[in-house]
């Protein structure tokens, strides 16, 4: 079952990659939306133009297919007990879809009220369809960073710890964990930052607003989080643990680079507008610029951070809607 997941997640990308060449070819090699697409034609370019209008949510879905795969295969070859992936806790993976759709739509909403930084294009005329391809992409988001997070774990960060030399004569040569002393006028300031953070592309309506949005969730409510007594970037930088940042980041940038190649190519995708970034706007990875690109790595932190938070309200409500983690360094 573990390496039919894997195969089978494997398999749908690599037919979606075929079909979408198929289309690719049959319209010329247009890219969207610098010109217009030809109508398909007989069965075989109908399906390669549907599979090219739904490449988003296929892959992404597969890609959850295949890392829960790689996760239980990996674990059980750890022979580790704590095996994570989507079958072992699938109440928490159910949240961290949840959760994943509304922290896209209020991005969305910044973006398309007071920025303007993103925009989609080729989407299906039918509202339906479109709302249909939003749900799955959009739940698709969270649990593929943490999942992908967890994998990272697996293959070393789980317990990363920062040591430094002891300064005492008797210690020489023994080493202590460093840990970060974030006190309570520090938390309160990283409250405040998220609360300027929320409020900035707003105020200034113009792309710029940007270089906040994609932290600004993180810096407001994690020292709520961890004042709440849940999960926390700042409890585990106060223990001296590291591995779920640095997890977390990593995951949100292999999640990127596989989102914006799936993206490039498809009929409905999206592009950016960063004017800020000069013309360093024009270095790019297909649609994105390499500088924007260096979101992805806060983004995947603030949406665990998100998450977090849910599951601390409902807890905090007597609602216990997912499995306990099965030790203080698991993310999902």
């Amino acid at each position: 079952m573990r390496l039919k997941t894997l195969w089978l997640g494997l398999g749908i990308i690599l037919l979606c990659e075929v079909f979408l060449l198929v289309d690719v070819v049959r319209r010329g090699g247009v890219v969207v939306p610098e010109g217009p697409l030809p109508t398909p034609d007989g069965w075989l370019g109908g399906l390669a133009r549907w599979i090219a209008v739904n490449m988003t949510g296929i892959c992404w879905v597969a890609y959850l297919f295949v890392i829960d795969g790689a996760l239980t295969v990996l674990a059980r070859r750890k022979q580790d007990r704590l095996i994570a992936s989507i079958r072992t806790r699938p109440y928490r993976f159910a949240v961290a879809a949840v959760t994943g759709i509304p922290v896209w739509c209020y991005f969305d909403w910044i973006n398309f009220q007071f920025m303007d930084a993103w925009c989609y294009h080729g989407l299906p005329d039918q509202w339906w369809q479109r709302w249909i391809g939003y749900f799955v992409a959009f739940a698709a988001i969270s649990p593929g960073m943490f999942l992908a997070a967890q994998f990272y774990q697996f293959l070393g960060l789980k317990r990363l710890q920062l040591t430094a030399r002891k300064s005492r004569a008797r210690d020489t040569g023994s080493m202590r964990p460093i840990v970060v002393r974030i006190n309570l006028p520090i938390q309160i300031v990283v409250l405040l930052l998220g609360v300027t953070f929320t409020l900035y592309p707003a105020i200034v309506g113009d792309p710029i607003g940007n270089m906040t949005l994609w932290v600004s969730l993180m810096f407001l409510l994690d020292p709520v989080n961890y004042w709440l007594g849940g999960e926390s970037i700042i409890g585990d930088w106060r223990d001296g643990r590291f591995g779920r940042t640095v997890a977390l980041m990593v995951g949100g940038g292999t999640c990127g680079l596989l989102w914006e190649f799936w993206n490039y190519w498809a009929v409905a995708k999206w592009t950016y507008n960063l004017p800020f970034l000069g013309f360093l706007e024009q270095y790019r990875y297909f649609e994105m610029p390499w500088l924007g690109f260096q979101g992805f790595l806060p983004f995947a932190i603030e949406c665990w951070v998100v998450f977090n938070f849910f599951l601390i309200l409902t807890g905090k409500m007597n609602l216990r809607i997912a499995e306990p983690l099965p030790d203080e360094h698991a993310i999902i």
